[in-house]
């Protein structure tokens, strides 16, 4: 079946715009980077297993941070973004980086071509479909053994799911955990992990409700095993 397009990248006026708002509500580079780091020990992992370079694909790599954490470590890192401005700005960095809609990229790629495809705060900006075409198309793109890490806002935080994830007008909608274990699992992934990230701080004598709904990680990430 032919890939469902990605929404398509922003006029230039509102590209600018939106590295704006990601500048000021996403964090720095440095924050960002230091955020990633926790993943690393998960490339490590599977780096045992072979002997060539981990290959990773980082889809909508944004300002690039996680692809310089991966060339510090030697991996080789690919970024694709929709926006040419990030393109430009990951090149300025040196690092690897394409601008393209990530759908229609994977569709274009051999199978079995990368060891881990990774994608931070990109899924909630997908329909339905365009999120059941990018496990599909990342299944067949992965080498046997080859994961995938996708992060996304935690809606079990009711502030996450009530209000922050619409700081992002790009946002599609939340994405329960249980929902997209249950997706990576329906499309062919074997061993499939949600890890929650980034608890809350709640100002207050901490109540069981608090600690439930509003304390929770405020971010989640599937990684799933081909």
């Amino acid at each position: 079946t032919s890939a469902v397009p990605v929404s398509p990248q922003l006029p230039n006026n509102l590209d600018a715009l939106y590295i704006a708002f990601e500048n000021q509500f996403r964090g720095t580079a440095e924050e960002i980077k230091q955020q990633q780091v926790k993943y690393l020990p998960f490339l490590s992992a599977l780096q045992q297993n072979t002997t060539e370079p981990l290959n990773v694909l980082d889809i909508g790599c944004g300002r690039g941070e996680w692809l310089t954490l991966l060339s510090t470590h030697n991996y080789l890192a690919q970024g694709l973004d929709i926006s040419q401005t990030m393109v430009d700005f990951c090149r300025l960095e040196g690092l690897q980086a394409e601008q393209g809609d990530a759908l229609s990229y994977l569709s274009g790629l051999e199978d079995q071509c990368f060891h881990v495809i990774t994608a931070f705060h990109v899924i909630e900006h997908l329909a339905f479909e365009q999120l059941i075409s990018l496990f599909d198309q990342c299944l067949r793109v992965l080498k046997p053994g080859g994961k995938i890490i996708f992060e996304t806002p935690n809606p079990e935080n009711l502030t996450v799911g009530a209000y922050t994830f619409y700081l992002d007008p790009t946002h599609k909608n939340p994405l329960p955990p249980v929902t997209v274990e249950f997706i990576a699992r329906q499309r062919g992934f074997s061993q499939v992990d949600i890890y929650r990230y980034n608890p809350r701080e709640e100002i207050g004598e901490v109540t069981p409700l608090k600690e439930n709904w509003f304390c929770c990680p405020v971010d989640f990430a599937v990684i799933a095993e081909k």
